[in-house]
């Protein structure tokens, strides 16, 4: 091989190692997501809408095992989901609660109105 050749080689092959490197660890994603689980745990997720907690949490453990596997790629994608989930929970149970507050007032209002006398009563 010539000179030239033999540097077109390495920096063919320094291109390909470069290329190959691998995909640093997810932690960053692996944390927020589960901050953000906790969240949802925090709004009573698990009581308004469990099967979005759930899936959160399991998707978050399937992440966390790819990142004990080394496989960063799915370990990130898995995250990137797992955190959907939790922010769906969390959406839904903000909801929920809301609703539930809603009816409360709404119960009470008839009440008030009932006690008073007025039209609107049921």
């Amino acid at each position: 091989m010539t000179v030239s050749q033999l540097k077109i080689q390495s920096c063919l092959t320094v291109l390909l190692l470069t290329g190959c490197a691998s995909v640093p660890p997810p932690s960053a994603a692996l944390a927020e997501t589960e901050a953000r689980i906790a969240l949802a745990r925090e709004q009573r997720a698990a009581r308004y809408v469990p099967a979005d907690l759930d899936a959160a949490e399991a998707t978050a453990q399937v992440a966390r095992e790819a990142m004990a596997s080394k496989d960063y790629v799915l370990a990130q994608q898995l995250a990137a989901e797992s955190l959907a989930l939790a922010d769906l929970a969390i959406a839904g149970a903000r909801e929920a609660a809301l609703r539930e507050q809603v009816r409360a007032k709404a119960e009470e209002n008839r009440q008030l109105r009932r006690q008073l006398g007025l039209r609107g009563e049921k």
